[in-house]
């Protein structure tokens, strides 16, 4: 596994060094689980590709349908940018290895409220838990997504929303353009829609396409209204599973520019940008908590 994680590392060091992680280092999480999951994304998206090309636009290149396919074209873009920021940016880990359970019981008799991991064998600072697959304590963890290979945590919330959004609009778009091809070659008897791919298989592909995009617009629109929740009340995941009473101190416009960096501007919706100006609320050290996902 060790030599397919350096491959994987190699494979992606490039976009690393386009786009590093906020704090400067590369990231990877070497999950099989996760790279499949990887994988299986990029597939999706190539697949949706395809079909808009060899089976939608080819055959009938309307005004309609090719603007509908820069639209798509540029939604996917965003769409696998985002998730590989989401996917390659340190969502927030602590450095392993800082403290001793001795040095943090004489802190605590020194009347510090500190919290331990035993598993990182270091404190970690409030409403940070512990990632049994990253191995790490993650700051403001929101939950560890097979579909990133990563956390969601505070340093790559903002590029999972932007990935779930954009495969959102690509799902939607997708299907309105199964939908006019459809129409358009229901009208005509399918006797204008015969691209490389024609006949049984032709349908066949725009059902699966059609099904793609039902099931992943459904899941997507969950998961991003999933997280503009957690964004406005100021409640990460497992805060709301394990029923954790997270004193709200800030409006939902302050979270937001939290999660997306500055004012209000269209760099909120831009994967490409750093997180500039973001800022990790700090408070008091609370009781061990350390949660396994």
């Amino acid at each position: 596994m060790g030599l397919k994680c350096r491959f994987f590392k190699i494979l992606f060091i490039h976009f690393l060094r386009l786009y590093p992680s906020e704090n400067g280092k590369y990231w990877f999480i070497c999950d099989p689980c996760g790279i499949i999951c990887m994988f299986l994304t990029y597939f999706l998206v190539a697949y949706g590709q395809f079909v808009s090309i060899f089976v939608i636009l080819l055959p009938r290149p309307t005004i309609l349908i090719s603007i509908l396919w820069i639209l798509f074209t540029g939604e996917s873009i965003l769409a696998v940018v985002s998730h590989m920021k989401a996917m390659c940016t340190d969502p927030g880990s602590m450095p392993r290895d800082t403290d001793s359970e001795e040095s943090i019981s004489e802190r605590k008799e020194q009347g510090e409220a500190v919290s331990y991991c035993k598993k990182c064998r270091g404190s970690k600072p409030f409403r940070a838990h512990h990632c049994s697959t990253c191995n790490r304590c993650v700051q403001r963890m929101d939950h560890h997504c097979p579909w990133i290979n990563n956390c969601v945590g505070a340093y790559n919330q903002k590029f999972f929303v932007l990935f779930c959004f954009y495969i959102m609009m690509v799902s939607a778009t997708g299907l309105l353009m199964c939908s006019i091809h459809f129409y358009e070659c229901a009208s005509t008897n399918f006797s204008d829609c015969n691209g490389l791919i024609t006949g049984a298989p032709h349908l066949v592909i725009i059902i699966l396409a059609v099904l793609e995009g039902l099931l992943f617009v459904l899941f997507t629109f969950i998961m991003f209204c999933s997280q503009i929740y957690a964004i406005a009340y100021d409640e990460t995941g497992i805060e709301r599973l394990k029923h954790e009473d997270v004193e709200r101190e800030t409006t939902f416009m302050e979270s937001m520019r939290e999660v997306f960096g500055g004012r209000v501007s269209w760099f909120w919706l831009s994967p490409f940008n750093s997180l500039q100006g973001i800022h990790y609320r700090r408070k008091p050290y609370i009781a061990d908590d350390i949660l396994d996902v």
